[in-house]
């Protein structure tokens, strides 16, 4: 299959400051012919006339999804008309979701891609047939090393604390939920590995360095987003061989993660943090038991490599 994919920002390196923007593209590269394009097209043929081989399809991918100006949303030439197969990755949905759900009705898109449960919500909101992706990892970054846990527990991510007006970034029942743990973890002094803040001064600086941090950990925090999203960072540790920590999130999500059976998960409540953190940290049989789970439902269905190969049958049978 030949691909053109659409984008903005580095996706063919591992050198983005959120990698997880260009994996399933560098994934596609191993399965099909792709044909990168960076920017805003103005005109969808132009592009095409350009290339050499006849284009199967053509992606939008997360960086493109990921703007929040308005430039990126608008019609496009030709591209409501062409012959092949368009899929859209929307992405940051709590940023101008009305217009990038738009763009996909009005240049006739024929596959909307996301990444958490909305999928349906999308679907039934522009008529386009919708799919999961949910964000992955890949194995070839994160695996388990050979070096010492250091740390009971580690943490590394952006706090979601409070924006510049003051207000929480996150709201309802997760609402500040990294600093409530943070606080749990010093005020039973924990033996901690924690690195975040509001600010991005916090980045571990390579992908290596944070893989091996989540190694050195027994367990490893995730929780959920903004708009309550999962993010690689699920996949990431489970592919690492360490606990998967993470806080109760909606029910659609059960198919991906169970309590007790590839992860631990505890109340956005805090009410059974430190009974669950005290069991599994005395209960090294049930710890290993889940991880050995957890990296066996990672690595057999939810790499990055499964993902691409999940979209290009899907946009084979459009």
């Amino acid at each position: 299959m030949n691909v053109l994919y659409i984008d903005y920002g580095d996706v063919v390196s591992n050198n983005h400051t959120y990698q997880y923007y260009g994996d399933l593209f560098r994934e596609l590269q191993h399965l099909s012919k792709v044909y990168l394009f960076q920017g805003i097209p103005n005109n969808i043929n132009d592009i095409l006339s350009q290339i050499d081989d006849t284009v199967d399809c053509i992606i939008f991918g997360l960086g493109y999804f990921a703007q929040s100006n308005q430039e990126f949303f608008n019609r496009i030439e030709g591209l409501d008309t062409v012959e092949i197969p368009v899929a859209c990755m929307i992405h940051k949905p709590q940023t101008m979701l009305t217009e990038k759900l738009e763009f996909c009705k009005i240049n006739n898109v024929d596959l909307v891609i996301d990444s958490q449960c909305t999928y349906k919500e999308f679907q039934e909101r522009t008529g386009i047939k919708s799919m999961r992706i949910p964000f992955t990892a890949t194995p070839k970054l994160f695996y388990p090393r050979d070096v010492e846990k250091k740390y009971d527990i580690g943490f590394s991510g952006a706090l979601h604390g409070k924006e510049n007006d003051g207000r929480q970034k996150i709201q309802g029942p997760t609402a500040n939920l990294r600093e409530r743990v943070y606080e749990k973890l010093v005020a039973k002094n924990r033996n901690t590995f924690w690195n975040s803040s509001n600010t991005m001064e916090y980045r571990i600086q390579s992908t290596e360095e944070y893989a091996t941090k989540i190694n050195e950990c027994r367990m490893w925090l995730a929780t959920t987003g903004p708009v309550l999203d999962v993010s690689p960072r699920y996949f990431e540790v489970m592919l690492s061989k360490t606990l998967l920590l993470c806080n109760n999130m909606p029910e659609q999500y059960e198919d991906y993660f169970t309590d007790g059976v590839n992860c631990v998960i505890f109340n956005n409540d805090l009410s059974d943090f430190d009974e669950k953190l005290d069991y599994y940290l005395n209960n090294e049989s049930e710890t290993n038991r889940i991880i050995e789970t957890a990296y066996e439902t990672a690595i057999n269905n939810y790499t990055w490599h499964h993902m691409a190969k999940k979209l290009i049958e899907q946009i084979k049978e459009l």
